[in-house]
């Protein structure tokens, strides 16, 4: 990928622009974009031209306008000017003060240099290593925490509290916490969006925009589930085979569904929930599920039949349901 100076500067109002909308609204954005790139893919033979110039370019690319509002918030809580520096749903215009909105700008442009130098890393196989807008949101963030935070990398539960349980002293969804309502709820994700992926491979992006947009629930108050990291995930792995002209069997779909489902909930107790800067846990899982997509698809894992998959996705489910298990009965921490 060829580095383009004037997506900086672009990059630059992206950031800006996050953080006066907020970082949850401009993602909300991101997705109605997606849709539309999706839909005009599919439907009008775009190429992707729409969805990688507007989804996910300088104006509303999570890398750039996500990243911008989570850094501009970090910093105005950090100078006292707002009391939370995860909150990444409220827009910042309000606080009259053009030195926020220069913050987000500053994180936007680099989050393309993030973006731009993670797109050029080594192949695995005939894929990416990783996915590189997700991945930047990543770093982007750790570089916000160094900076602005003040409670160390993973932040500190207090006393008494179990870091991996959601309760009133740091929660990241308490709604979507409990193991069993996990394992359900990326079973139902996976097979639905598995489905449609295996129907429809060209409306690439579309169901990630779906779940994207829901996030304005989230926004509004209501106890909505965040569930862009296990639609992505499932859409991603199946899509593989239309891209290589093969199939990979509906079961891979949903394994990596349940599994982004409970790596969601892991990152977010691990670097969020106690913490005093956002970190976005569906990223820190999309730059995984990625990742091991590719490993797995050099090694030829996804030429397996419908029933080998099908006990593929039941030791994963079984595995990632035990482990939650396990991590939600730990002690809680002492000090």
């Amino acid at each position: 990928m060829d580095f383009n100076f004037l997506w900086v500067i672009a990059a630059f109002g992206g950031g800006i622009f996050g953080a006066a909308v907020g970082g949850l609204p401009a993602f909300v954005f991101t997705g109605i974009a997606a849709i539309v790139g999706g839909g005009l893919s599919a439907f009008a033979g775009d190429g992707g031209n729409f969805a990688n110039t507007v989804a996910w370019g300088p104006v509303l690319g999570p890398q750039i306008a996500f990243a911008g509002g989570v850094a501009a918030v970090a910093y105005a809580a950090k100078r006292g000017l707002h009391a939370d520096g995860k909150d990444i749903g409220s827009a910042l215009m309000g606080l009259n003060r053009p030195d926020v909105l220069l913050v987000g700008g500053l994180f936007g442009a680099l989050g393309y240099l993030l973006w731009w130098g993670l797109a050029n890393l080594p192949m695995i196989g005939d894929l990416g290593a990783t996915n590189p807008i997700a991945l930047s949101i990543v770093v982007n963030g750790m570089l916000v925490r160094y900076i602005f935070g003040k409670k160390g990398a993973f932040g500190k539960a207090p006393k008494g509290v179990n870091r991996w349980v959601a309760s009133d002293a740091g929660a990241w969804l308490p709604w979507q916490n409990a193991p069993l309502q996990l394992l359900v709820f990326g079973l139902g994700v996976g097979l639905a969006v598995s489905w449609c992926a295996t129907q429809f491979p060209a409306l690439a992006g579309v169901w990630f925009g779906f779940a994207a947009v829901s996030l304005v629930f989230l926004h509004q108050g209501s106890k909505a589930p965040v569930w862009h990291h296990p639609a992505l995930a499932a859409e991603q792995v199946i899509l593989l085979g239309a891209v290589t002209g093969g199939t990979v069997s509906i079961w891979w779909g949903v394994t990596f569904a349940i599994f982004a489902t409970f790596l969601g909930d892991f990152y977010g107790h691990l670097v969020t929930a106690h913490a005093d800067t956002f970190i976005d846990p569906p990223s820190v899982t999309l730059f995984t599920t990625f990742t091991l997509m590719a490993i797995l698809k050099t090694l030829g894992a996804f030429n397996t039949t419908d029933t080998v998959s099908l006990v593929i996705m039941v030791v994963v489910a079984a595995v990632c349901y035990g482990a939650n298990v396990v991590l939600k009965g730990r002690k809680a921490a002492t000090a």
